[in-house]
C-alpha cells in the first residue's frame, strides 16, 4: 500500500484554519449512540513512515487509535476499527474502505503520523460535491468518488475537529486532497495526520510523546461530540 502521507507534503497547499466561530454552549439533550470508524493506517510489512529509529508509523497509529477509542467510548460513542493489532497481511486501502462502508458508521477517521511538519493536519477529500442537477438518485456510486455525497458533512466534521484542537492550544491545518481510502468512503470522513509539536522557541515535542497524544485524542473526542450535537435536529432546535 502506498503511503498517503508522502502525498500530503507534495500535493497539498496547507491552509491555516481561520475565521472560526467560538463553540456555543449546547443545551443538555439526550444524544443517540453513534458509531465512529477508526482506520489506523499501515500495518504488517507496510510500516509507513519511520518516525524515529525504533518507531514506525504503523505502531503509532495503532497506539493512538487505542487511546482515542477509550476516550470515545466514555463519551458515548460506539467504535469499530480496521485493526486492533499488527496483522501479518494488512488490508489494502480499497479493503479498508469496503469494511468501513459495510459498517455504515456515522463518521470515519483515517489516522496517520509524520516526523516532519507541525501540529495536526485534518484532511478532507477534494472530490467534487454531488451535482444538484442530477435528478437520478438511484444510479451506482462511482468507487473513485464515493465520498462525493458526504463532502458537506465531511467539511463540517473537519471544521469541528479544527475548532476543538485550536481550543486545546494545538496548531492545526485544514486542507483537502484526493487520496485513498478517503475518496472511497460513503460517510462523513477525514484523515488526521499527527506531526510533532514545534513551538516558536524551545524544544519540539515528538509524536511519540504520550501527553501530546492524549491532548490530541481528547480534542478529537470533544470535536466529534460537538459535531454529533450539530447533526442532531433535537439538540439544534433546543439552543
Amino acid at each position: 500500500m502506498t503511503h498517503p502521507c508522502k502525498q500530503f507534503a507534495a500535493r497539498l497547499s496547507l491552509v491555516l484554519l481561520a475565521s472560526l466561530a467560538p463553540i456555543t454552549a449546547q443545551a443538555q439533550q439526550p444524544l443517540p449512540r453513534t458509531t465512529i470508524f477508526l482506520d489506523p493506517a499501515h500495518g504488517g510489512p507496510d510500516s509507513g513512515a519511520r518516525l524515529s529509529d525504533s518507531l514506525p508509523e504503523k505502531s503509532l497509529t495503532l497506539a493512538f487509535a487505542t487511546r482515542l477509542r477509550a476516550l470515545l467510548s466514555t463519551s458515548g460513542f460506539s467504535v469499530i476499527a480496521t485493526r486492533d493489532s499488527d496483522p501479518a497481511v494488512p488490508f489494502t486501502t480499497d479493503q479498508r474502505a469496503e469494511i468501513a462502508n459495510h459498517s455504515h458508521p456515522t463518521a470515519c477517521l483515517v489516522l496517520h503520523a509524520t516526523a516532519s511538519g507541525n501540529g495536526i493536519h485534518v484532511i478532507t477529500s477534494d472530490v467534487p460535491p454531488p451535482d444538484d442537477s442530477d435528478a437520478d438518485t438511484h444510479h451506482a456510486i462511482p468507487w473513485d468518488t464515493a465520498q462525493s455525497a458526504s463532502i458537506p458533512q465531511s467539511l463540517a466534521l473537519a471544521n469541528s475537529l479544527g475548532l476543538a484542537l485550536l481550543h486545546s492550544r494545538l496548531p492545526v491545518l485544514l486542507t483537502r486532497s484526493s487520496l485513498r481510502p478517503l475518496d472511497n468512503l460513503t460517510c462523513p470522513a477525514v484523515a488526521i495526520e499527527i506531526a510533532p509539536l514545534v513551538p516558536a522557541d524551545g524544544e519540539a515535542t515528538p509524536v511519540s510523546d504520550a501527553n501530546y497524544q492524549q491532548q490530541i485524542a481528547q480534542a478529537i473526542a470533544t470535536g466529534l461530540a460537538n459535531w454529533r450535537r450539530n447533526q442532531n435536529p433535537a439538540a439544534g432546535a433546543a439552543r
